[in-house]
């Protein structure tokens, strides 16, 4: 795709739903782009999006694959914000694929990640496909990324450890993804940590860690996770030590997580369901007296002993990830992105220039912090 269209014609898949909203929210109200939202059940458009030049609406179920594909064609990029992302599979992205024009997509995770890379030997992609950008993952890879690409260059980075924590009221896609990731989508590799570049497992009794976050969250409990996106971006960085933690953090939600992990759920798509329609209930309860949160903390251990550490937090989840797809979609139309191939967030655009637009966007509610400290410094503290 060439650089700088004039007047980009951009489709979004699930343009109703919150992802979907937000994400044209966000592109209309900062660029020129013509959008269509489409759906299978497409509503009344909302007052700041009443039909216009700008913005039109498109019935489309996206299992028609010869409608599908007329449509991708009709459009210079996709927004896929369809899910859940298990069941979706490859559908999109393989369309794209084949007519050729750029994807973002909003989900997608590992497998279809993996999917996509094993056939890039004998059918190289011809246009950018970036999968997973979202919170998580997309900006849980994109600000450590940044982090340590600016630390400057005589500090070398050795090991990191990274903190994710959020809730919110799930919708039934976003918590079917949720319950799939406790399995780590089909692979299951427990609680687990990197360790002189070899994955290791951990006991349920030694994976929690406490963090302390800034208000609204404050002090979270979180259990090691396999992370594909932070295992790259090790690789990536050359660092051999990884440890990832998560945390959904509505206390109800938290519960039915843990007992969709313990009792494995995770493991077949009738388990996922279920374990899906007891979290949105739970989230939905939990919501009723807590405020909508995302949030990473970031260590860096560094060759040298010091550890430069870095926190985010936002004010929701929805509009949170609309903003991080709108941000990438600009990247993508006027040609600062990596390309063509097969990219999740922090391998597709400039992780510096990311996060200036993101800190632009007011969805950032505790501003980026970085600071350096030795770790026998940071002990005594």
């Amino acid at each position: 795709m060439s650089t700088n269209i004039p007047n980009p014609k951009i489709l979004i898949l699930g343009g109703f739903g919150h992802v979907g909203m937000a994400t044209a929210q966000y592109l209309l109200s900062l660029t020129d782009v013509t959008l269509t939202l489409a759906s299978r059940h497409p509503e009344r458009l909302p007052i700041p999006l009443t039909p216009s030049a700008s913005v039109t609406s498109l019935k489309l179920d996206i299992k028609n694959t010869e409608a599908l594909q007329t449509a991708c064609r009709q459009h210079d990029l996709v927004i896929s914000c369809v899910g859940p992302s298990g069941l979706i599979g490859n559908t999109v992205a393989q369309t794209c694929k084949e007519v050729e024009t750029p994807l973002i997509d909003a989900g997608g995770y590992d497998p279809l990640l993996s999917r996509l890379e094993a056939d890039e030997t004998s059918q190289p992609t011809q246009v950018p496909l970036i999968i997973n950008v979202g919170l998580l993952p997309g900006l849980s890879g994109i600000y450590p990324q940044h982090l340590i690409k600016s630390l400057p260059g005589d500090h070398t980075v050795t090991g990191i450890d990274i903190h994710y924590v959020g809730r919110d009221t799930w919708s039934y896609n976003s918590a079917w993804d949720i319950i799939s990731s406790l399995g780590d989508f089909g692979k299951d590799h427990g609680f687990c940590y990197l360790e002189n570049n070899q994955l290791k497992r951990q006991s349920f009794f030694k994976a929690s860690k406490k963090v302390s976050f800034p208000a609204p969250i404050g002090t979270a409990s979180t259990m090691l996770i396999y992370s594909e996106e932070i295992m790259r971006l090790a690789r990536q960085n050359n660092i051999d030590n990884v440890n990832v933690y998560g945390a959904n953090i509505g206390p109800r939600a938290a519960m039915i997580c843990a007992i969709a992990k313990v009792f494995g759920l995770y493991r077949t798509e009738k388990g996922i369901a279920r374990g899906a329609r007891w979290l949105v209930k739970a989230s939905q309860k939990d919501m009723q007296k807590l405020q909508p949160a995302y949030g990473i903390r970031v260590d860096l251990h560094e060759q040298n002993g010091h550890t430069s550490s870095g926190e985010l937090l936002l004010s929701d989840t929805y509009q949170a990830t609309g903003t991080v797809i709108g941000i990438t979609a600009k990247a993508v139309i006027s040609g600062r992105h990596s390309g063509p191939g097969v990219f999740m967030l922090h391998e597709a655009i400039n992780q510096s220039d990311f996060m200036a637009e993101l800190a632009q966007s007011g969805v950032i509610a505790y501003p980026a912090t970085t600071d350096h400290q030795s770790s026998t410094q940071r002990a005594s503290a």
